[in-house]
């Protein structure tokens, strides 16, 4: 079974090789008091690139012809689950 391009699938792998980059950051690249964690700051700059790519979207769907609703729930589900990693991390840390 090949896996074809589809938007949906883009904006997927995206997620989950961002979400994976960070996490072997976080393991890889610890931080200390003065310097932050590398994969919590990944998960930071993460919050734009994320914002410009739901923007792309919701232009598309808006002024295009297609249907891009599945990658807009795609990068809630994606938004949701950063804060909650974040939160955790954040609090889990005290």
């Amino acid at each position: 079974m090949a896996l074809k391009y589809t938007k949906e699938n883009i904006a997927l792998g995206f997620y989950i090789l961002y979400f994976l980059a960070a996490g072997i950051c976080y393991e890889l690249f610890p931080g200390d008091a003065e310097n932050p964690n590398m994969g919590i700051a990944l998960m930071y700059l993460f919050i734009p690139i994320s914002l410009v790519y739901f923007m792309n979207h919701l232009i598309r769907q808006l002024f295009g012809k297609k249907n891009y609703a599945k990658c807009m729930l795609i990068h809630g589900v994606a938004w949701v689950a950063l804060f909650i990693l974040l939160f955790l991390f954040s609090t889990g840390k005290k």
